[in-house]
C-alpha cells in the first residue's frame, strides 16, 4: 500500500470519474477484477468520508473508519492518519489505541512507540501503564511486535526495577520468545544480568536462530563478561551463516576492538546477506579508510550512495578522504565541495589544506580567511587548521603569534592553549609551554595528551626527569593503549636508565604505530644496549616511508657508522 498520497490520488480521481471503464468498454478481464475493483472504490469512499468527519471534529467516528480500514487493508499509513487525528483533537485514550493498531501493522514505527510511551507516562504510575498495557494486549491479536517494545512503551519511568517487575507482570500470560525478550531487556536496565541472561538462553531455546535473543545475550554479556561478547557471536554466527543483524554487530565489536580487518570481513558477509544495506558498505568505506585500503573505500562508498544512504554528505566526505588518499587531490576537492551541512566546516577545511598543498600557503590561507565561520567552534577550528600550515611551512615563529592572538579572543579553549603550547615548544618558550599546559590540565582533567605532551617536553628539555615520569604516567593511565604515551614512557625510562622497562614500552607503542618519532627512540635503545644491526634495520624501514623526518634523520647521523 502506497500510503495518503495513493489514496487521496484515487479519491480524486473517483471523484472525477476516472475510475474504472464503462460498462460499455468492460473486457472480460476486467470482469474478473470487478469484485476486487468494487471494494477498492467502496474503500477509497469509506477514506473520504472519514477525512470530511474528521474535518467537521467527528473525531470519533473518523477514527472508527481509518482503523477498520487499517486493519482490513493492513496499511499502517491510514493507522497513522488515525493517530494524527486523535492526537490533534487531544482524544489520548483514542491516539493510544491507535498508535497500538500502527505498532502492529509497523513495528519499526517511531510515531507509535513514542505516542504510546508518551501516553502510559502520563499518568506518572508505573502500575497504571502496566494495567494499561494489559489490556491493550488482551484485545491485539498481533501481541509480539508490542511485547518486543515495552522497554521503549515503558521507558520514561525512572525506577527500572518496578519497569522489570511491570514487564514480568504483563508477559506472564504469553509464553512466546518476544515475552523473554522484553523481560530480558527490562533486566539489563535494572542490573540484574543474571536474569537477563536466563531470559536470552529461554528465547534462543524456543528460537535458536532468532537473532534478537542472541543480541539480548551479548548485550548482558557485555555487562557481566565482556571477553565472552565475541566468542558467543562467533559462534552463532557459525551456526547460522545467514544472520545478517548480529553479522553487523560482531562487525562493531572487531571495529570496537581496534581489529579493522575482521571487521570489514564481517560487513561484508552483512553486505552480501542484503546487497542492498547502505549501513554495511558505508561500514566496509569507513574501515577501509582505516586500513588505508582507499580504492575499496571508493567502491564502498559509491555503493551506499547509490543504495540511498540516509547521510549523503558522510558520503561525499568519505569519497573526498578516499580520493585524497589516492593522491587525487583535484577528485578530493570536489567530493569536499559538495559537502553543504554536518561536517561543511570540516570539509571547508580540507579543500583549504589541499589548496595550499598544490598552490602555496598564501592560497590555503586566503581560503580558509573567505570561510564564513557558522559558531565560535568553526572559528576555533579555522584557527587550528590555519596554524597547521603555517607548522607544514615551518613558520614556528607565525604560528605561535597567531595562536597568542587567538588564545587572547577565545581563552576558554582548551584546544588553542595546547595548540600554542606545541608551537611554543619550536620557539623555544618552554616557560609559556609549561603555563598553557597546565591550565589545560586544570580545564579539562582528563585529557591525556595534555599530561603526556608536558612530561615528555620536561624529559626533553629538563633534568626534571622524577615529574617527567609522573605526568606521562597519569597519562598512561587515562590512555594506556596510545602508542605516542608509550613512546613518552620508554623514552622517561630510558633517560632514567632503565632500559629494559623503556625497551618493553618503545616496542609495544612500535607494533602499535610504526611511527617515525617512535622508530628513533627504539632504534637509539637498541643501539645502546648494543643490538646496532637491529636498530639500523628500524631506522631504515622508518626512513624510506619518512625521508625527510628531522628526528630519525638526527639519530641516524648520530650514529652514523
Amino acid at each position: 500500500m502506497a500510503g495518503r498520497t495513493w489514496w487521496f490520488g484515487l479519491v480524486a480521481a473517483a471523484a472525477l470519474g476516472l475510475v474504472g471503464p464503462s460498462a460499455a468498454e468492460e473486457t472480460p478481464e476486467d470482469a474478473a477484477e470487478a469484485d476486487g475493483g468494487a471494494a477498492n472504490v467502496d474503500a477509497m469512499f469509506e477514506y473520504l468520508v472519514a477525512e470530511i468527519a474528521s474535518q467537521r471534529g467527528d473525531t470519533e467516528g473518523a477514527i472508527s473508519v481509518y482503523e477498520r480500514l487499517a486493519r482490513e487493508l493492513k496499511d499502517p499509513q491510514i493507522a497513522k492518519r488515525a493517530v494524527e487525528t486523535a492526537i490533534r483533537a487531544r482524544a489520548f485514550g483514542p491516539a493510544l489505541e491507535s498508535a497500538t493498531l500502527l505498532l502492529e501493522l509497523d513495528p519499526e514505527s517511531a510515531l507509535a512507540r513514542e505516542i504510546m510511551a508518551a501516553l502510559l507516562a502520563n499518568d506518572a504510575d508505573v502500575n497504571k501503564a502496566r494495567d494499561t498495557l494489559a489490556r491493550i494486549l488482551e484485545k491485539t491479536a498481533n501481541r509480539g511486535p508490542i511485547i518486543m517494545q515495552l522497554a521503549h512503551l515503558l521507558g520514561k519511568f525512572p525506577d527500572k526495577a518496578a519497569v522489570l517487575a511491570a514487564t514480568r507482570d504483563v508477559t506472564v500470560r504469553y509464553p512466546i520468545v518476544e515475552s523473554h525478550y522484553a523481560v530480558g531487556v527490562a533486566a539489563i536496565l535494572a542490573g540484574q544480568m543474571d536474569l537477563a541472561l536466563a531470559e536470552a538462553d529461554a528465547a534462543l531455546q524456543m528460537k535458536p536462530a532468532w537473532e534478537p535473543g542472541a543480541i539480548l545475550k551479548a548485550q548482558a554479556l557485555r555487562k557481566s563478561a565482556p571477553a565472552e561478547v565475541i566468542p558467543f557471536y562467533q559462534k552463532f554466527v557459525a551456526a547460522n551463516p545467514g544472520a545478517q543483524d548480529v553479522r553487523m554487530q560482531l562487525g562493531r565489536e572487531f571495529a570496537a576492538e581496534r581489529r579493522l580487518a575482521e571487521a570489514r570481513d564481517q560487513f561484508r558477509e552483512a553486505e552480501k546477506l542484503a546487497q542492498n544495506d547502505s549501513q554495511a558498505s558505508y561500514a566496509i568505506g569507513l574501515l577501509s579508510l582505516q586500513l588505508e585500503d582507499y580504492a575499496d573505500a571508493q567502491v564502498e562508498f559509491n555503493k551506499a550512495l547509490k543504495q540511498g544512504y540516509r547521510e549523503p554528505t558522510a558520503i561525499y566526505l568519505g569519497l573526498g578522504q578516499a580520493a585524497e588518499g589516492l593522491q587525487h587531490f583535484d577528485e578530493a576537492i570536489g567530493w569536499y565541495q559538495r559537502v553543504d551541512q554536518g561536517d561543511w566546516v570540516r570539509a571547508q577545511l580540507k579543500i583549504a589544506t589541499l589548496i595550499a598543498r598544490q598552490q602555496g600557503l598564501a592560497a590555503g590561507r586566503e581560503y580558509l580567511q573567505r570561510i564564513e565561520p557558522r559558531s565560535s567552534d568553526d572559528s576555533i577550528q579555522i584557527v587550528q587548521v590555519e596554524a597547521q600550515l603555517l607548522r607544514d611551512a615551518k613558520e614556528w615563529k607565525q604560528t605561535y603569534e597567531m595562536l597568542s592572538e587567538a588564545v587572547a579572543k577565545y581563552p576558554d579553549s582548551y584546544e588553542l592553549l595546547y595548540d600554542r603550547a606545541m608551537a611554543a615548544e619550536r620557539i623555544d618558550k618552554i616557560d609559556v609551554l609549561e603555563a598553557d599546559l597546565r591550565k589545560v590540565i586544570k580545564m579539562k582533567p582528563d585529557y591525556a595528551h595534555a599530561y603526556n605532551a608536558l612530561g615528555y617536553t620536561l624529559v626533553e628539555k629538563t633534568n626534571r626527569l622524577v615529574e617527567a615520569k609522573d605526568l606521562i604516567e597519569k597519562a598512561y593511565k587515562l590512555a594506556p593503549d596510545d602508542p605516542f604515551i608509550l613512546d613518552s614512557l620508554g623514552w622517561v625510562n630510558f633517560r632514567m636508565g632503565q632500559v629494559g622497562e623503556a625497551l618493553k614500552h618503545l616496542q609495544s607503542a612500535y607494533s602499535a604505530k610504526p611511527d617515525p618519532e617512535i622508530a628513533a627512540h627504539l632504534g637509539e635503545v637498541l643501539w645502546s644496549n648494543g643490538k646496532h644491526d637491529e636498530a639500523q634495520k628500524i631506522w631504515r624501514a622508518a626512513l624510506t616511508e619518512n625521508p625527510n623526518h628531522e628526528t630519525l634523520l638526527a639519530v641516524m647521523q648520530k650514529h652514523r657508522p
